[in-house]
């Protein structure tokens, strides 16, 4: 029986559709001479198994139009649809067709895209995990050019493409301690995943507080179930409870800001007087959560085209060293940390 923690192989094609490896090869090289029945057999096989990188060749030796993959967690993510849309936009400029796809964060459907992906016919991956480890991604690799967005495995074979999680992390901590703030908490560890942008940010406000003599208590670290705006309110809520003197949250998403704004609201802790806010993606709807969202904001343009670009550099040369490629981002500073001097009319 096959393995289903590995990739397949045609060995393994060949022996769920009860024929032999050249038969499986003929089949994918589409020669003539090969029966329907034959065909049928050996295709449902390659769908079963989810066998794919014979046929990713095939189409770009053939000279066929690329049909690239987009997988994400949950398209209705502000930043995963805003990625979603400058994808497609750059790769329309390219005349390249895109294929959207939505994990939910489920682990099943992430080894699927890891294995060389479910569907016949892609020719590259744009992969967002959030639930696999640096080994697991790396055993379960598959020959389908993937690179990954966000999630960077040090020392692995992927290509990656992301902004600088922990410098961008370091400069919103210094922006925190710059107007005075001391004691601050993080939300956005995933429960699910030991790996992520997460991990990065969290070390950068580490690093930019142990400059000042200063530490994140490990009580201040929350972890989340997802990066929404109910597990924001959630941490939020917890905060506030317990900790009384904490004078400013870092959350690892803008959703996780978005719904941890709410909740301070509710509770009457003021923001930020009380307690400063700071979020990650710059999603549109920051600018209008009261206050305003002080959120690090990424190059998604530059992302989209160089992510491609990844792609198109892997085909030709299967064989190059993995890149790691960082986009640029900025800190966009609204009244989530510093108050406006002149508020305006109640």
């Amino acid at each position: 029986m096959w393995d289903s923690a590995r990739r397949p192989t045609v060995k393994d094609v060949a022996r769920a559709a009860g024929v032999s490896a050249s038969t499986v090869s003929n089949v994918l090289h589409d020669h003539p001479y090969v029966t329907a029945e034959t065909r049928r057999r050996v295709e449902e096989a390659i769908e079963r198994l989810g066998y794919a990188p014979s046929l990713v060749s095939r189409q770009l030796r053939a000279g066929r139009s690329q049909v690239l993959a987009l997988a994400v967690p949950d398209i209705t993510s502000p930043y995963f649809g805003r990625l979603a849309h400058v994808v497609i936009t750059e790769a329309r400029r390219r005349s390249i067709a895109l294929f959207i796809d939505e994990t939910g964060g489920d682990a099943e459907q992430e080894r699927a895209i890891a294995r060389g992906y479910p569907i016949r016919g892609v020719t590259g991956v744009m992969f967002c995990p959030v639930t696999m480890s640096p080994a697991e991604l790396e055993r379960l690799k598959s020959d389908v050019p993937t690179v990954l967005l966000g999630e960077y495995v040090p020392g692995g074979t992927f290509d990656h493409v992301a902004i600088d999680s922990m410098r961008s992390a370091v400069e919103a901590t210094e922006h925190l301690l710059a107007t005075g703030r001391r004691r601050l908490a993080f939300a956005g560890m995933r429960l699910a995943s030991g790996t992520g942008p997460a991990h990065e940010r969290l070390e950068g406000v580490r690093r930019a507080l142990r400059a000042h003599g200063l530490a994140l208590a490990p009580e201040l670290v929350f972890d989340v179930r997802d990066h929404s705006r109910d597990e924001g309110y959630r941490v939020a809520g917890e905060l506030a409870e317990a900790a009384a003197d904490c004078d400013a949250l870092v959350c690892a998403a803008d959703l996780l800001g978005v719904g941890a704004a709410a909740a301070l609201r509710d509770l009457g802790v003021r923001v930020p007087a009380d307690m400063a806010l700071v979020g990650w993606d710059d999603a549109p709807e920051v600018r209008y959560t009261a206050p305003p969202l002080t959120s690090i904001a990424h190059d998604m343009e530059g992302l989209a085209g160089r992510a491609i670009d990844a792609i198109l550099a892997r085909q030709a040369d299967p064989r190059r060293p993995p890149e790691h490629t960082v986009i640029g981002h900025r800190l966009v500073v609204r009244a989530s940390t510093v108050a406006p001097a002149h508020p305006g009319p109640r």
